[in-house]
């Protein structure tokens, strides 16, 4: 059975950040998960999830200022590295506080000044130090691919180059997320790239293109993809990483009507 949670950023947005844990336990989600949560003390978070009782399960590492094109996040920018770690403890501060064993490390564009090379070289040896803060607490470090049409100069824009990463870093809690909406912009082919990768994968999320709303508005077929979910033994959480094209409630039918919301 598919273990939905709501991603908090994305939707529920007409609505106060910290009333947003309650609206998605509401509509039957079973889980949270966040962008960037770090306007608010982790307590206040933590309380704002605990009365409606929705577990956070995935959220990402500070990243600085989001630029796209420009920056997105630091993970692969070299002479930034002392501040990358010290992103990476924020966030394992505010995993603690939620109790959230999924931490997602953006890994930041390839700067104009910068080559690829140098970039990568960087990204493995911050990942290689950034997993071995986080195994201690029992936190798995997530990375994943960025389509190049919102993110260009994205560092890490295939699975073939995830798969590389996480062979070069070797440290057993460095995964993948595999996000629908990004891998159908780069790579195509959905269904195989799911398949081929499912062994690196511990977190989904899905959107549709190419507006990035829910399941039934753009290109992907969601009934295949939901029961490819399913049928692949995947047992971990599906994220819904979505604009609503319309009201939240209202984009929510899709997942309602076939029974993936309780």
């Amino acid at each position: 059975m598919i273990r939905l949670c709501a991603n908090l950023h994305f939707m529920y947005r007409d609505a106060p950040f910290l009333e947003r844990f309650a609206a998605a336990a509401k509509d039957g989600f079973a889980g949270v998960e966040m962008t960037f949560p770090y306007d608010y003390a982790a307590t206040e978070i933590r309380a704002a999830a605990d009365r409606p009782g929705v577990p956070i399960v995935e959220f990402n590492a500070p990243a600085g200022r989001i630029e796209p094109g420009v920056r997105r996040g630091l993970a692969a920018v070299p002479g930034h590295e002392r501040e990358y770690l010290d992103q990476i403890h924020e966030g394992l501060a505010y995993a603690r506080a939620f109790d959230c064993k999924q931490l997602l490390s953006l890994a930041g564009v390839v700067l104009p000044d910068a080559s690829r090379a140098a970039a990568m070289q960087t990204f493995i040896m911050n990942l290689r130090k950034a997993a071995d803060l986080c195994a201690p607490i029992g936190v798995t470090l997530l990375i994943e691919t960025n389509n190049l049409h919102d993110n260009p100069n994205y560092l890490l824009r295939t699975l073939a180059e995830a798969r590389e990463v996480i062979d070069r870093v070797e440290r057993p809690n460095l995964r993948v997320i595999f996000d629908f909406y990004h891998v159908q912009i780069n790579e195509g082919d959905v269904t195989r790239r799911f398949l081929e990768y499912l062994d690196l994968i511990d977190h989904i999320q899905f959107a549709n293109p190419p507006g990035r709303n829910e399941p039934g508005v753009g290109e992907l077929d969601f009934d295949h993809i939901f029961h490819l979910i399913e049928s692949s033994g995947y047992e971990a959480w599906v994220g819904a990483e979505y604009f609503p094209s319309r009201d939240t409630q209202e984009s929510l039918r899709w997942l309602r009507d076939r029974g993936y919301l309780r």
